[in-house]
This record gives C-alpha cells, sequence and structure tokens, in this order.
C-alpha cells in the first residue's frame, strides 16, 4: 500500500463563538443547479489519477487544483487567458468510489478562488472566491457551496466588499468567515453562514484601525482568532480565544514567539525581516492540542511552535507548504530538484516532529501538493520532471482508514 506512515496533529473540533451581537442577515443568493454531467473536462492534458495500491483508476484536466474530499477529489479549472481578470471557473468531483469524474458547477466572472479555504460539512463542499477582478474595489467575497451527492452548486454573497485572502472555518454545524472589508472605511468582520436557512449574518466587526485579523480556527469550546494589532512605530500579534456565547475569554500576544521561530527559517537575515513576515497575509493558521501553532502566510514563513513552551517545532522557508483540507496538516517541501531522493514531508505526534513516508507512482516523485480530508482522504500531487513544459502529473488518492 503507497501511503503516508504517519501519526499527525489532531486538530481540535470547531465549536462557533465570536464577540459581538448578529447584524442584518444577506438573503442567499443562487447560481441554480448544474445538470448531471458525466464526461470528462475539456482537457489541455490528464492527470492520471492512481489508488493507494499504483493502480490508475481514472484521469483528470491536468491544470486542476486539487483538494482531497471525503468523496475523493475535488478540484476547480481556473485559467485567465488574454491577461483577462476574470473567468469562468469550473469546479469538479473525482470519486474514489466510482472512478467517475463530474461537474458541479461553473462560477462565472471568478478573479480568485481562496483554495486554501475549502471546507465540508454536512455532507457539502464550501470555498471561498472573489467574483471580478482580485485588485478591484468593492468586489463581492463569494461562498460557493457543492452538493456531490445532487451534483449541484449555489452561491451566497458574503459581503460586497470582499477581500482575495480571507479564510473560513466550520463550527458547530455552520461556517465562520474571516473577511477583511474593502471599503473606504476599514473594518474587518467575521461573518456566520447556516446551511438549513442558508444565510449570511454579521456576527463580529473590528473597526478600529488598529486591529487587522489575520486568521481564525477551531477550539474545543470555541475559537480562535488571529489578530495583528498595527502600532505607530510596531506591530504585535494576539491570538485571542472566543467562547460559545461570543466573549472573548483571554487575548495573548505571540508576536516574540512568531519572531523567534520566523528567525529561525532560511531567508531571514534580521528581527525587522521576520516582523515584516508577520504583517504578511496568512494561507494556513491553526492550533492543535490546545498549544501547537501551525502557520504558514504567503511571504517565507511555515512553523510550528509550543504556545506553551515558546519552543520552534518547524521553521521552513517558501519551498515548503502546509497541506490543506480538514484533516490533519502536514507540512511538505514542493519538490523542484530533478535529483531529489525521496519527498520530505513532516507530521507531528505528542509535540514532537515525525518524517513521514510517500511512495511515489512510478517516476512521479516530485511532489506539487498534498491534502487531506477529515475522514482520512488524502491526495497527493507530484511530477515526474523539474521542467514546467516537460513534466507529466499524477495524483495517487487513498483512504488511510480514518486513522490520526
Amino acid at each position: 500500500m503507497k501511503k503516508l506512515k504517519y501519526l499527525l496533529i489532531t486538530v481540535t473540533v470547531i465549536a462557533l463563538a465570536a464577540a459581538a451581537a448578529a447584524c442584518a442577515v444577506n438573503t442567499p443568493g443562487k447560481d441554480g443547479t448544474v445538470a448531471d454531467v458525466t464526461d470528462a473536462p475539456v482537457s489541455k492534458g490528464q492527470m492520471q489519477v492512481f489508488d493507494g495500491s499504483g493502480r490508475r483508476i481514472g484521469g483528470i484536466d491536468s491544470r486542476a487544483n486539487c483538494s482531497a474530499v471525503d468523496d475523493g477529489i475535488f478540484y476547480s479549472i481556473f485559467e485567465l487567458v488574454n491577461y483577462e481578470a476574470t473567468a469562468t471557473a469550473e469546479y469538479r468531483l473525482f470519486s474514489k468510489e466510482t472512478n467517475t469524474d463530474v461537474l458541479l458547477g461553473k462560477f462565472e466572472g471568478q478573479g480568485y478562488e481562496a483554495a486554501y479555504t475549502r471546507t465540508e460539512l454536512g455532507g457539502r463542499i464550501y470555498t471561498l472566491a472573489i467574483k471580478g477582478s482580485a485588485g478591484g474595489d468593492s468586489v463581492p467575497l463569494v461562498l460557493l457551496a457543492f452538493d456531490p451527492a445532487n451534483k449541484t452548486m449555489e452561491t451566497f454573497t458574503v459581503s460586497e466588499n470582499g477581500f482575495p485572502y480571507s479564510d473560513m472555518a466550520a463550527v458547530n454545524g455552520k461556517l465562520l468567515i474571516m473577511n477583511h472589508e474593502m471599503s473606504d472605511r476599514k473594518k474587518d468582520t467575521v461573518y456566520e453562514f447556516d446551511p438549513t436557512s442558508k444565510t449570511v449574518k454579521e456576527v463580529l466587526s473590528f473597526q478600529s484601525e488598529k486591529d487587522s485579523l489575520r486568521g481564525i480556527c477551531a477550539e474545543e469550546n470555541g475559537f480562535y482568532l488571529l489578530r495583528l494589532s498595527i502600532g505607530n512605530t510596531a506591530n504585535e500579534m494576539f491570538l485571542d480565544l472566543y467562547a460559545n456565547d461570543f466573549t472573548k475569554t483571554s487575548s495573548v500576544s505571540v508576536n516574540e514567539l512568531m519572531v523567534n521561530s520566523i528567525m529561525n527559517i532560511t531567508g531571514i537575515l534580521s528581527r525587522q525581516d521576520a516582523l515584516n513576515e508577520i504583517g504578511m497575509s496568512v494561507s494556513h493558521f491553526s492550533v492543535a492540542d490546545g498549544r501547537y501553532m501551525i502557520y504558514e502566510n504567503f511571504g517565507l514563513s511555515r512553523i510550528i511552535l509550543d504556545l506553551n513552551t515558546g519552543e520552534t517545532l518547524l521553521a521552513k522557508e517558501d519551498l515548503y507548504a502546509v497541506s490543506t483540507g480538514n484533516g490533519c496538516p502536514v507540512v511538505y517541501r514542493m519538490d523542484f530538484d530533478d535529483e531529489v531522493k525521496a519527498p520530505e514531508i513532516t507530521g507531528l505526534v505528542e509535540g514532537r516532529t515525525v518524517s513521514c513516508e510517500f511512495s511515489p507512482v512510478d517516476s512521479h516523485k516530485l511532489v506539487r501538493s498534498i491534502s487531506k480530508s477529515a475522514s482520512g482522504t488524502w491526495a497527493v500531487v507530484a511530477s515526474d520532471d523539474y521542467r514546467a513544459f516537460q513534466w507529466t502529473l499524477a495524483v495517487t488518492l487513498w483512504t488511510d482508514n480514518g486513522q490520526q
């Protein structure tokens, strides 16, 4: 069986919390449903799909942006042409049960999808996208909702002033969505989406010029917000904990812990470099077991640190990435060196980093992306060459039988 042999971080179950009264409720807008389509998409090339034993079970478009979900591989095809700022995105599912590829929906005028926010909840798949130019003003932030069982898609406007690098977490049967409002007046907002009523409402608002939200994640009896406090001479990062009644129960500065960790990263030459990194937008933020913070930004930094002891457990540069999906995260090297001997993948168990083994399919040994669903479905995309116009891609898909 070709699989990752690991013991990984147990991510705490998310329970809803926030700290302000609910505001206006938005009526959801729908793009409608999409008919059942089982034919393969128009493709510029195939990414072969293999199961855990190395058996070829199908193929998907080579341009696919893949995420492991409980049902298989959820992916989008989104290609900007002729320097256009937007395009129609196609969202599809490759089923691990039937080895078939189906169309879930199309989203016209997409400017950017925050694919790192893809979340499963109640048998549905959710992601966030900007409708319109990602660099434009006052473009909507839209929640895309996919129902694999019925092969349908719905859209819900979260904010008319969307920020491309938003964040999202599944909390107590609902979704919490973090947005930096791109409006004339500074405002950071947390919204709640209720899948039952299909409504969006504002539950937290930060209107101070000093507060800039960077991430949201779960805690057993509430949730965390990663908040950057912007000062006149220096900024400071805080980890705020909220309870289920929306009250803030604690606020702890993690600034020095993060600076000390980031200083270990190749390419960080000074304390000021580390402080600059802390100001970056964030692509992954989670806290495991109430003490281990996993952090990745759009700059150089990928770190795992112990909030209790201050120990840096891992510090890597932007040749590395944190896995996506609802499963336990790992940090992996994105391989662009044809001389690589074996994939470099690191998990965490009981406060220790653990090297994870992955057996590539034939010559596809250069890892491009890793994702995992909550139930243990893995998708590892790898190439057989380091040159973009010469490689072929393959994705290995398997379920690890619920092991965590």
